[in-house]
């Protein structure tokens, strides 16, 4: 079977996003109505931005500590309030290898992404399948995504594992119809996730249900030492693949951890 893609790039939040639509054929002037879908996801991730932005300072986490000690009603913002009770989750969850004061101040930044990726897919592209008005849609944001098919279609996504040494090299290729990818690693933006251990793996890719899940968990698979990353795997039966700062590659599902040969 063949599809056409219909693809918008936006760049929101200092990334690019990328929001495809897919169909077994766009008639003329539909793709306007498109246009206006994405229009509500920039104008979604703009409010997000003025939230949960570090680099503002009038957002509302630049004036967390002032909110928390004057008692401002805007800390009651019911956004603001799932975020910092989930990001506080997190970090108990994996331990306190995610956590949003690590640097001493509140910066939930790295739940922030995934969860307002899975939000907009939520609000402005999940209806759109449920509806039968596409076959499936997808919004990717610098290499996280939430993708979601049509019950009754025989669509599904193909997604390549980049290889951190070489972006031109894919080292596992993912197939699913519904679902969240997350990778995170230095490839891209450098060392920005800081450890109170060495580094053993560099790039984690994980995939899940919701992204703002499997963010967060491949975000800890390159905090924690690997010795506890596999107990981890294990207890929370993730699944994915990552690579090690040796250059082997771990594939691992559920109980399973597995050195993958290279070609």
């Amino acid at each position: 079977m063949n599809y056409e893609y219909n693809t918008y790039v936006v760049k929101k939040m200092n990334m690019p996003f990328t929001i495809t639509f897919v169909k077994k054929e766009f008639f003329d002037g539909e793709k306007d109505a498109y246009k206006e879908v994405v229009t509500e996801i920039e104008s979604y991730l703009d409010a997000i931005e003025r939230k949960f932005s570090v680099f503002k300072t009038d957002s509302l986490v630049s004036r967390h500590s002032e909110l928390i000690n004057n008692f401002n009603e805007d800390f009651l913002d019911k956004e603001y309030q799932e975020v910092f009770i989930r990001s506080q989750q997190a970090k108990s969850k994996t331990r306190g290898y995610f956590d949003p004061f690590f640097s001493g101040t509140y910066n939930p930044t790295g739940f922030v992404k995934g969860w307002a990726i899975e939000n907009a897919f939520s609000k402005y592209l999940e209806p759109l399948i449920k509806h039968g008005v596409v076959e499936a849609v997808g919004i990717n944001g610098a290499g996280d995504m939430q993708l979601g098919t049509r019950e009754d279609s025989d669509f599904i996504w193909n997604v390549g594992i980049e290889n951190p040494d070489n972006t031109r090299e894919i080292i596992a290729k993912y197939s699913l119809k519904n679902g969240a990818i997350a990778t995170s690693g230095f490839s891209k933006k450098g060392e920005h996730i800081k450890s109170k251990n060495k580094i053993d793996n560099i790039q984690v890719t994980v995939l899940g249900k919701y992204l703002s899940d499997v963010d967060i968990f491949a975000t800890t698979g390159v905090a924690m030492p690997s010795d506890e990353w596999n107990n981890f795997v294990i207890k929370n039966k993730l699944m994915g693949i990552l690579v090690n700062k040796e250059n082997k590659i771990i594939a691992f599902e559920g109980g399973k951890i597995n050195e993958i040969e290279r070609s």
